[in-house]
């Protein structure tokens, strides 16, 4: 089983003043299931349950309130020691922080100014390390990632990936109508005073909505014995929109 550091703030986030918390219902299938297991963080769920077929329940719930973060920015804490040296990456990480004073404010910054940096280009055979993304200016969602997670620790600012799926509309780039959407990559940035935190650097800042369905255990190839139907659904998140030139991303409010 797998929680992160703010499972338990997560279930204070859920109380009756939520009201409008976003859930889903999907149920998963084939050899590759094993992949999902239950995974918290503030503000998201994933509720993993064995079925008499032999497959999953997965039930996901979003809170649809703001981060509670008052962590400050900078962090006292020493940055990462294996970061890639690049004058040109921790330049541009800092301009972009500018004279925050609160990490969730250095955060948002952060993604909103890379979103406006960077152009999603679905081309595979593109390279999706940072340096390549920064150079190029051209990724497809492991490049957002992994340039999100180095810009953000040259910050001082502890992040990660997370591999899972994203349930789409038929005809989206990499579309697989046996999970319903795409094999995606995203990001979780922890916050001191509220562990780990979902962001996904195309679409969303300190949240992500119920149709990410995140991997408990690394694939280290592509699935190729999984499937995922969705059963349910209710609730709506009300997050604020920011439209920039290149994306429109939706930001969960800081308290």
């Amino acid at each position: 089983m797998r929680r992160a550091a703010g499972a338990f703030l997560f279930c204070l986030a859920l109380g009756p003043a939520a009201g409008a918390d976003e859930l889903a219902v999907y149920r998963a299938g084939g050899p590759d299931a094993r992949l999902f297991d239950q995974y918290d963080n503030d503000g998201y769920s994933l509720a993993v349950a064995p079925r008499a077929d032999g497959g999953l329940e997965l039930t996901v719930r979003v809170a649809d309130g703001p981060l509670a973060s008052r962590a400050p920015f900078p962090s006292a804490g020493p940055r990462s020691a294996d970061i890639t040296p690049s004058a040109e990456r921790d330049a541009f990480s800092r301009t972009l922080a500018g004279d925050a004073v609160l990490q969730a404010e250095a955060v948002e910054r952060i993604l909103s100014g890379m979103a406006s940096f960077v152009r999603y280009d679905p081309d595979r055979s593109r390279r999706q390390d940072p340096a390549s993304v920064f150079a190029s200016r051209r990724a497809h969602c492991v490049g957002f990632s992994e340039l999100a997670v180095d810009l953000l620790r040259r910050v001082g600012i502890s992040a990660r990936t997370v591999q899972g799926i994203l349930r789409t509309k038929p005809g989206s780039d990499g579309y697989d109508p046996r999970i319903g959407g795409v094999y995606h990559r995203w990001i979780e940035i922890y916050y001191p005073d509220r562990g780990f935190v979902f962001s996904d650097p195309f679409s969303s800042i300190n949240a992500v909505d119920a149709r990410y369905v995140p991997f408990g255990r690394r694939a280290f190839e592509r699935p190729r014995g999984l499937t995922l139907t969705a059963v349910e659904s209710s609730g709506q998140l009300h997050f604020p929109v920011r439209r920039l030139p290149e994306a429109t991303l939706r930001v969960r409010p800081s308290r």
